[in-house]
C-alpha cells in the first residue's frame, strides 16, 4: 500500500496542473490578509453612529402625549438612557484603549456594562406591550428578543474572559476568523473541484496504468488518489493561513484567539472562542472536502469531461438554494450541511425553519453519504471493462 500511495502522490505532483493549482491556492491564502487590508470596511465606532441617530429618530416618531403617565414615563427614560450609553460606548470605541477610558471611568463606565444596560432596556421596551406606540418601537427600533439574548449572552462571554471589544475589524484574529469562514464557504470547492476534476480522465488520455485496472484495482486507485489530494489541499491550506496571519501580525493589532464567536447549538446561540470555532471550521471542513474528493475523483473516471464534472459539482454546492424555493423535509437533508458556516452560526436554520440543522449532524450524515459513496463505486468500478474482468486490447491485421 506504501508503494501505491507513493506512486500515485508522484503521479499527481508531476503534474503541471496539480502544481501551478497548489502554488495559487498557497499565494491567496499566504496573501489574504494583505488583500482583506485593501478593502474599505465600516469601523465598530462608525456602526455606533448610524444606532446613535436611530435612538434620537425614534422620539420624533413617537407623539409627545405617548410620553405621558408611568408607563411613559419610564419608556422614555429607557430611550434616553439608550441614547446616552451609545453616545459614551462610541467615544471608548474612538479612544482605542479597551473597555474603559483611563482618567474618566467614572464618567463613561464601562463599555460591557453600558452594552449590557442598553440589552436590557431593549428587552423591557420589547415586553411593554401597553405603550401606546410599541408597534413602532418593535418595527423600527428594537431588535427581537432573540438578538437582545444573543447581545447579553456576547456581553457576558467578554466579561467572563475578562477580554476587551475589539475596535479594529483589521485585526489579526478578525482576518482569520474573516479568511476561515471565506475558505471554507466557497473557495475551498472551488479548489478542490479543480484539483480533482481531471485525473482518472487524464489517466485515460495518456493510457496510465490505471485505464486498464493494472497492477491496481480501479477502487483503490479511487480511494488513494481522494486521500491524496484531500491531504494536498490541507497541508496548502494549513501553510496559507499561517503565512497570511503571520503577515497580518506584522501590520496590525494581534486581537485576541479567545475572543467569543456565535455558535448555534441546542437550537440557540451560544458563544466560544476564537480559536474553537476555527479547529470546529477546520474540521467540518475537513469531512466535507473528503466526500466531495471522493465524489469528484469518481465523477471523473466515469464522465472523461472535466467540464461536466465541474458543473456538477458546482450544483452540489449550491443545492440548499433550491430549498428555499421548496420547502425542506427534515434537517437530515445532506444539501444542507455543504455551507458549512451557515450552518455552524445558525442561519440555515433560520433561513429555512429548520432548528435542527445544526452541526453536531454533519459528521453522522458524511459518515452515511461515505457509504454509500463506497457502494456506488463498487459497483460501477466492477461494471468498467478492464484487463481484470477479461478486457482485451484490440489488435489490427
Amino acid at each position: 500500500m506504501k508503494r501505491i500511495f507513493k506512486w500515485n502522490g508522484r503521479l499527481l505532483l508531476r503534474d503541471w496542473k496539480t502544481r501551478l493549482i497548489l502554488i495559487g491556492f498557497f499565494l491567496f491564502l499566504g496573501s489574504f490578509s494583505l488583500l482583506y487590508r485593501q478593502q474599505n470596511v465600516v469601523l465598530p465606532e462608525m456602526q455606533l453612529r448610524s444606532e446613535y441617530s436611530d435612538a434620537h429618530n425614534i422620539f420624533r416618531l413617537i407623539p409627545d402625549a405617548h410620553f405621558e403617565g408611568e408607563l411613559g414615563e419610564e419608556v422614555e427614560r429607557r430611550l434616553g438612557g439608550n441614547s446616552s450609553l451609545i453616545g459614551l460606548n462610541r467615544y471608548i470605541l474612538t479612544q482605542r484603549e479597551g473597555n474603559t477610558v483611563e482618567g474618566v471611568e467614572d464618567v463613561v463606565s464601562n463599555y460591557l456594562e453600558n452594552g449590557k444596560q442598553m440589552a436590557l432596556n431593549n428587552l423591557f421596551l420589547l415586553e411593554a406591550t401597553e405603550f401606546e406606540s410599541h408597534d413602532i418601537l418593535t418595527s423600527v427600533y428594537l431588535p427581537t428578543k432573540a438578538e437582545i439574548k444573543q447581545d447579553i449572552a456576547f456581553y457576558d462571554a467578554l466579561d467572563e474572559n475578562n477580554l476587551a471589544i475589539e475596535w479594529n475589524p483589521y485585526a489579526s484574529s478578525e482576518i482569520l476568523k474573516e479568511e476561515l469562514e471565506l475558505f471554507i464557504s466557497i473557495v475551498l470547492f472551488i479548489f478542490i473541484a479543480l484539483l480533482a476534476g481531471d485525473h482518472f480522465t487524464k489517466d485515460q488520455v495518456n493510457h496510465y496504468s490505471v485505464t486498464q485496472g493494472l497492477p491496481v484495482a480501479l477502487k483503490t486507485t479511487w480511494r488513494t488518489r481522494s486521500f491524496i489530494l484531500w491531504l494536498m489541499t490541507w497541508v496548502s491550506a494549513f501553510f496559507g493561513f499561517g503565512v497570511s496571519y503571520g503577515l497580518s501580525l506584522f501590520f496590525e493589532t494581534t486581537g485576541s484567539l479567545s475572543y467569543p464567536v456565535a455558535l448555534y447549538v441546542n437550537q440557540a446561540i451560544t458563544y466560544i472562542p476564537l480559536w474553537q470555532y476555527g479547529l470546529l471550521l477546520f474540521g467540518l471542513g475537513m469531512i466535507v472536502s473528503y466526500i466531495f474528493l471522493l465524489i469528484i475523483t469518481g465523477l471523473s473516471w466515469m464522465i472523461q469531461n472535466i467540464y461536466l464534472t465541474l458543473f456538477i459539482v458546482a450544483v452540489l454546492v449550491f443545492l440548499p438554494q433550491l430549498w428555499t424555493v421548496i420547502n425542506p423535509v427534515t434537517s437530515w437533508q445532506p444539501s444542507f450541511y455543504t455551507e458549512i458556516v451557515s450552518v455552524v452560526t445558525g442561519e440555515s436554520a433560520a433561513l429555512f425553519n429548520l432548528p435542527g440543522i445544526t452541526f453536531w449532524k454533519l459528521p453522522i450524515i458524511a459518515f452515511l453519504i461515505w457509504l454509500i459513496l463506497e457502494g456506488v463505486f463498487h459497483l460501477i468500478f466492477k461494471l468498467i471493462p478492464t484487463q481484470r474482468s477479461g478486457l482485451k486490447r484490440r489488435v489490427t491485421q
